[in-house]
């Protein structure tokens, strides 16, 4: 027997969320159904601590109320970017909004998913699920955070350019579904960032999806800090923001001064990494 003292810990183990047990194929083999976190996007919320489908207006009364009771301390800038988007009722819109982003996402993958119909007229079995995970698999919530889209045959990687096959994560952005939420370490490569951050602008300015409410879109990430907020969950918003275009850094009640398709999040326990990366604080 060896007389080397190897004890070695691994660090950076992460949980998921609650695998459901499917089969397995021998015995170190399993199959489990997870669920995935669809990557750097964030969609409406269809239902969030209470606020359902038949319930969509739960929170409406409390954030419209938000700025005068909760949220009266926050920083007068932000304040004064929520106050038409916390108007007519916004959990109901948040809902609502959340609807319309399942069902369209539903479609999109039916459509990207179908092949058609062979030769034999009969339709053919649907494409599978193309899957790329990070360099953080799991979020903070053991969620399994993935980029997602139809897994294509090398034929049909020929034939179908790529603006026709972009990842579920992105075209969900590009159709103004969603907002991009880019949360450090988990960056894009230049090429793909520069594509999201375009998909933003584009559906913003266009007012494509949910940005057709133009000055009263209230993202997904802000209606969830405020109703956890309003229940005493947290104190606001609580991820530090950068403006990837300019460098600078911004507190978490600050990130309203980032246009939604340049921000780029930081814990706080990673304003350390944010800072060697060459990013600026600005307060």
């Amino acid at each position: 027997m060896s007389s080397f003292p190897f004890n070695y810990i691994p660090e950076n183990l992460k949980f998921a969320d609650k695998p459901v047990w499917v089969s397995a194929t021998d015995g170190d083999t399993p199959t489990l159904q997870l669920p995935i976190r669809m990557l750097g996007m964030d969609a409406p919320e269809l239902h969030y601590q209470g606020a359902t489908e038949k319930t969509p207006g739960k929170y409406d009364a409390k954030m419209e109320n938000f700025l005068k009771v909760e949220g009266k301390d926050l920083d007068v800038g932000l304040k004064k970017h929520l106050e038409n988007r916390l108007k007519d009722k916004p959990s109901t819109r948040q809902i609502q909004d959340g609807k319309v982003a399942f069902d369209h996402f539903l479609d999109i993958v039916a459509y990207r998913l179908d092949r058609g119909v062979g030769k034999n007229g009969k339709k053919l079995t649907p494409r599978k699920i193309f899957i790329m995970a990070p360099q953080e698999v799991f979020d903070r919530y053991g969620r399994l955070l993935a980029y997602i889209n139809a897994a294509y045959e090398k034929s049909e990687l020929k034939k179908i350019p790529l603006s026709k096959r972009p990842t579920f994560n992105l075209q969900m952005i590009q159709d103004g579904h969603g907002v991009s939420l880019t949360i450090y370490p988990n960056i894009p490569k230049p090429d793909d960032l520069k594509m999201v951050q375009d998909a933003v602008k584009n559906a913003r300015t266009h007012g494509k999806g949910f940005w057709k409410q133009a000055g009263k879109v209230l993202l997904p990430y802000e209606f969830r800090w405020i109703v956890d907020t309003i229940l005493g969950k947290r104190k606001g918003p609580d991820r530090y923001c950068s403006d990837i275009t300019t460098g600078n850094l911004f507190p978490p009640q600050q990130y309203y001064r980032v246009l939604p398709e340049n921000r780029l999040f930081f814990y706080e326990d990673q304003v350390g990494d944010a800072l060697k990366m060459g990013l600026k604080l600005t307060v």
